[in-house]
């Protein structure tokens, strides 16, 4: 596991919220909103393998049904799933590589409201959204049926 320094991760988020941002102006704007918005808890931070995040994935998605976890409006949503896996990961991988990602979710360019899912800090250096409710690793912004995460900010 590669070790990165808070700086490096705040500017690798940073940049992420930049590249998706159309407008220079708004682009700014953004990212200095994204930095006022988020919180980085450690000065230093492992990331995490593309097969142990699989595999973590595997392992909560058991974890959730044995535990008989699932979707329960304002009781058990998106937040609490986020929030489930990054402390599962964090337990059972010894890693800080996954964090809350906080923002908006759009289909059809139409914005469906706020919404919370993963972050997770790859050992080759990059970024990767995960929607702990589908278990889907996520390259860039959109997922493969079609949701655009907008990053607005993140706790980790």
């Amino acid at each position: 596991m590669t070790e990165y320094l808070a700086p490096e991760l705040i500017y690798k988020c940073s940049r992420m919220v930049w590249s998706t941002t159309s407008g220079k102006l708004w682009k700014v704007v953004r990212v200095l909103l994204f930095n006022v918005r988020s919180w980085f808890f450690d000065l230093k931070y492992k990331s995490i393998g593309f097969t142990e995040l699989r595999e973590a994935l595997q392992r909560y998605a058991s974890m959730l049904e044995e535990s008989q976890l699932e979707y329960t409006s304002d009781y058990f949503d998106c937040d609490d799933y986020a929030l489930t896996f990054k402390s599962f990961v964090t337990k059972h991988y010894r890693t800080n590589a996954v964090g809350i990602a906080l923002g908006l979710l759009r289909k059809g360019g139409e914005v469906l409201g706020g919404h919370a899912w993963n972050i997770a800090l790859m050992s080759d250096g990059d970024l990767v959204f995960v929607e702990p409710q589908t278990r889907e690793i996520i390259y860039g912004n959109v997922s493969s049926d079609g949701y655009e995460y907008e990053l607005q900010a993140v706790v980790w």
